[in-house]
């Protein structure tokens, strides 16, 4: 089996002896022994979860998390799993089957149908190797999938991969199996802007009982660098601060005194915690890399250099805390205006392309009228579902073939109270909400720098002279190369 793997399906298939295998339904679950699991039977329901999660309110296991699961409605179950942080899969069977994931869609979920079976899956490369997936022609999609831009970058367009009736379910959605068809699930209520005070007095706790009981757990390393996100998840573990070690991964081509590195060493020093600069080396052993290209449908191989020859060994198992996913509520994309597939292409950075004009023309037909109607700015969706699907979550699921690895903002509960701030409180290169939220938790945090860059500072000094939005307005409207 694959490292970090499972595949659910109708069809008999042969996988080795090590592994786990459940029956759901009339499916059979196949998963890596490195893989947390938990199920329950009751009657003619069987709740399945795969990973780990922390729930926002309270200190219940896992076990008793989908114990709960049993006594609740359609739009309950939404409610409480919007209070679910970690990385997990959660398979639900009775009189219908659904499959849900995390707020950052981390934990995988590929699926198709081909032959008459359905399967579900970790990634296209289990997917294709048990069932007759074929590569997509459309030439204006294997354009793109074999575009420069994807061979560096290694990002899916939405909710589809390069193979043809193969599919990833995105943020905010899951997964009906009786059609294979994803339906949404934020927003689900209608945006209601709150103030920073506000905001705080929700997140606050929050976070605290998230570190408090990760801590309980796990032998905690947290991830700091010069920006915001990392600064925010390192003030939530203030109180825990003489226990964790904070780190940050040093680049080889990057020279020492590189603000990511020299930041975090004065915050460390400063305030006299431990501090790690973990070095990476240039390329992962042969026998690594093979194992990766194994195990995933086109992989970042640099981003697995970080994970590899994991942090020493604790009597608890070791987590890392990264300040990933937080972007969502950074109004990443800004406000401008979108009308088209095309404008959406070019303010995500996608090539100009056919394929992708027409994808994302048919995920405005399907997504806008429902998020305009909930009062969320449409970029911010369209940021969530592809680049945190994509990249933010990508990235954990490739984390967790070495380690385990968590966002306090890997919950949808999180992520709706910060997005009720003013957008103007949260943009992407100062959010003063960020500031503030974080003078509430550790004040001596905000002494510091963020990104003190020459590029980021132009940005800032544009945006105060109100030019950067039509920068970015004529970015999506004037003509680029693919």
């Amino acid at each position: 089996m694959f490292t970090n793997q499972y595949i659910l399906t109708n069809k008999a298939i042969k996988v080795t002896e090590d592994i786990n295998q459940l029956s759901i339904a009339n499916f059979s679950l196949h998963f890596g022994k490195d893989i947390e699991h938990y199920t329950i039977q009751k009657e003619n329901k069987q709740i399945t979860l795969l990973g780990y999660v922390f729930h926002c309110y309270n200190n219940k296991t896992e076990q008793e998390l989908i114990t709960n699961l049993f006594e609740l409605n359609e739009q309950a179950l939404l409610d409480e799993l919007d209070c679910w942080c970690g990385h997990f899969v959660v398979f639900i069977a009775g009189e219908t089957f659904q499959v849900y994931n995390d707020a950052c869609a981390s934990f995988k979920v590929f699926y198709g149908e081909n032959d008459g079976y359905k399967s579900i899956g970790s990634d296209p490369k289990i997917l294709t190797r048990f069932l007759n997936f074929k590569e997509d022609k459309r030439p204006e999609k294997q354009k793109f999938y074999r575009s420069n831009y994807f061979l560096k970058n290694k990002i899916r367009a939405g909710n589809e991969t390069k193979f043809a009736k193969l599919f990833q379910l995105t943020a905010n959605q899951y997964l009906n199996i009786g059609d294979l068809e994803s339906r949404r699930t934020f927003p689900r209520r209608k945006r209601i802007e709150i103030s920073e005070q506000e905001a705080c007095k929700k997140l606050i706790p929050i976070f605290n009982n998230l570190i408090l009981n990760i801590n309980k757990r796990h032998n905690i390393y947290t991830s700091i660098t010069a920006g915001f996100d990392s600064r925010v998840s390192m003030a939530a573990t203030k109180k825990y601060s003489k226990e964790i070690t904070y780190y940050t991964f040093k680049f080889p081509n990057k020279a020492e005194d590189y603000i990511d590195y020299r930041i975090p060493k004065q915050i460390t020093n400063k305030l006299n915690l431990k501090y790690i600069l973990k070095p990476l080396i240039n390329k992962l052993p042969a026998i690594e890399e093979k194992k990766i290209l194994s195990s995933y449908t086109s992989p970042r191989l640099k981003l697995f250099l970080q994970y590899f020859k994991e942090f020493p060994k604790n009597k608890k198992e070791n987590i890392l805390i990264t300040g990933g996913v937080s972007e969502v509520a950074k109004n990443y994309l800004e406000n401008v205006p979108v009308s088209t597939g095309k404008h959406i292409v070019r303010a995500i950075h996608f090539p100009d392309n056919a394929y992708l004009f027409h994808y994302y023309q048919s995920w405005l037909a399907k997504n806008q009228l429902t998020i305009n109607s909930f009062d969320y700015n449409l970029l911010d969706m369209v940021h969530w579902e592809q680049d945190i699907t994509s990249f933010a979550g990508q990235n954990m699921h490739y984390a967790h073939h070495y380690t385990k690895i968590i966002s306090i903002f890997n919950c949808t509960k999180v992520l709706e109270i910060m997005l009720a701030v003013n957008t103007e409180k949260r943009d992407a290169k100062d959010p003063k909400f960020y500031r503030y939220l974080i003078n509430e938790m550790w004040p001596e945090l905000n002494d510091f720098p963020y990104n003190p860059s020459l590029q980021e500072n132009l940005i800032r000094l544009l945006k105060k002279l109100k030019v950067y939005s039509t920068y970015k307005f004529l970015s999506v409207r004037l003509k680029r190369n693919g």
